[in-house]
């Protein structure tokens, strides 16, 4: 699984979630506690929209060993800002580029998107959903095949339309469906977030602990992000209820933002 961060707002509220977002990947103690190696070390990127552009980042170098990518994008946070940043530690597809996450898309219904997911799903269920060969994904992850199946399926952003898909997904996921999706169409920039983790799953302690999202709220800024951050930057962060989805509408030329929580399934 992997560590991962959504955040809109100004931009020197949102550089110390990079420090955190950085030291989380390098040691989490959730991680440890449950037999794991304590890092997330299977490559990182991130989606920084900002004065009018969009800027997408991939390595395979682990987050906290790439302090030069990470120094540009904390130099780059000035003014208004919506940030998606994915540490990997993979589970499914092979170790490459490829499978770096966030994944950019763009669809025949005339909007783009990007995407990351935390959590591990059942990539053979999405493809057929999707009506997928699967021999076409064969060397990618679960995280891409969900990409896919919204690239095809996924009519527009719409609130109520992205809501059913991703609650869609449920029904594929094995431990969670923790995702952060950036859309863009010609007329509006708009966010989801999901934050949801199979049941039975939960029941132990020490997997809640990993894979809870963490909220954090203030007048010009909002949060969602792997529950280790909250352990690298001291702030008012409260557990997302399991099931929860937030929708952001995002306005950068007024550089304001709008939250919608909704639930999921």
């Amino acid at each position: 699984m992997c560590r991962v961060l959504f955040t809109v707002g100004r931009g020197e509220e949102i550089a110390p979630l990079i420090d955190a977002f950085v030291r989380a990947s390098e040691n989490d103690p959730y991680k440890a506690a449950r037999g794991k190696k304590p890092y997330h070390g299977d490559g990182w990127g991130y989606v920084l929209l900002k004065d009018g552009g969009v800027s997408h980042y991939r390595s395979l170098r682990p987050v906290f060993e790439d302090g030069g990518a990470v120094e540009r994008l904390r130099d780059g946070l000035e003014g208004f800002a919506v940030l998606m940043a994915h540490s990997r530690a993979a589970s499914q597809g092979e170790k490459s580029l490829f499978n770096v996450q966030p994944f950019a898309f763009s669809t025949r219904w005339g909007f783009s998107f990007w995407l990351y997911h935390n959590g591990d799903l059942n990539k053979r269920r999405i493809i057929e959903m999707a009506e997928f060969e699967e021999r076409e994904f064969e060397r990618a992850s679960d995280s891409y095949a969900m990409g896919a199946y919204l690239c095809r399926k996924l009519e527009s952003p719409e609130p109520e339309e992205v809501l059913r898909h991703y609650s869609r997904m449920m029904e594929a996921t094995n431990t969670s469906l923790n995702t952060g999706t950036l859309f863009l169409t010609p007329e509006r920039v708009s966010a989801f977030v999901t934050a949801y983790s199979k049941p039975l799953y939960i029941m132990d302690p020490k997997n809640w602990d990993y894979v809870k999202q963490m909220v954090l709220r203030r007048e010009n800024l909002f949060v969602v992000a792997s529950s280790t951050l909250e352990l690298y930057l001291r702030d008012e962060w409260k557990p997302v209820l399991n099931g929860t989805a937030f929708y952001v509408d995002i306005l950068p030329e007024e550089e304001k933002f709008e939250v919608r929580e909704m639930v999921m399934g």
